[in-house]
Parts: C-alpha cells; structure tokens; sequence
C-alpha cells in the first residue's frame, strides 16, 4: 500500500495538475486508536439531497470507516444539509472480493490566482488493501 499513489491519484481525479497555483491538501486516514493508517471498511450513508451520480458528484451525507484492526468506527467525511435524512446506505467492495482500503481525502482551495484558501472541490477515494486497485468513492463540491 503506497500512500504516495493513492494521493496521486486523489490528485487526478481532481484534475490537480490543470490548477499548479492552487493548494492540493491529502489527507490519509489513520485510525485513532491504533494509531496509524490502517484499512477501513467504509459505509457512505447518502442524503436525500445528495445528487444520484455515484460516485456521487456533490455529496451529501456520511461516510463512516471501520478500523480492520480494532473494529473502532469513527465518521471520516460528513455534509449535512438542512437536516435532511440519509436513506441510501453503500459499503463499496473492491472487485477482487475485500471490503477494506487505505482511505484518502484531496481537498483543492484556490491559490493567489482565484480567491486564495477558498474551498473548490475534493474527493475520497481508497486503496484496496487486498489488491491495490484504486477507487473514487465520492467528490464534495
């Protein structure tokens, strides 16, 4: 599990190379008990205000990851908006059969050419930890 290819590509789902002047923030999760990056088995809990793209392309809702080694839950992503209700629950698999992945967060916020630290676009994506294949779960906009 190479933590540098799974940012990169976090990067291009986000086109990240079309935006050099803009700040590209990755985030691998760890999980808090353990302590380190570990996979997680996640469960996207979409809103009724999400869109129906999937993956979705402006997300709302939760995205809850599962420790594979403690079993500890925590919430890695959340959008709420005006307290609509999530009625649509995903635990993506990888083809391969596992559903566990190295979990990243890209956040894109515009540099001095646009309106500087203003948020633009992200995504989530993860590494299958059974066989390394890439996969986007959602983008926030």
């Amino acid at each position: 599990m190479a933590d540098n290819e799974l940012e990169e590509y976090a990067k291009e789902q986000i086109n990240a190379a079309a935006y050099p002047e803009d700040v590209h923030n990755c985030i691998i999760f760890r999980c808090d008990t353990c302590r380190m990056v570990i996979p997680f088995s996640v469960t996207i809990s979409y809103s009724v205000a999400c869109d129906k793209n999937r993956p979705s392309l402006d997300f709302a809702g939760t995205v809850f990851g599962t420790c594979s080694q403690c079993g500890l839950s925590i919430i890695l992503f959340s959008i709420k908006r005006n307290n609509q209700p999530e009625e649509e629950r995903e635990r993506p698999t990888c083809s391969c059969g596992s559903d566990t992945y190295i979990v990243c967060l890209c956040e894109r916020y515009e540099g001095s050419s646009g309106f500087e630290g203003f948020f633009d676009e992200g995504v989530i994506a993860g590494e299958c930890a059974v066989c390394g294949t890439h996969r986007t779960f959602l983008f926030t906009d």
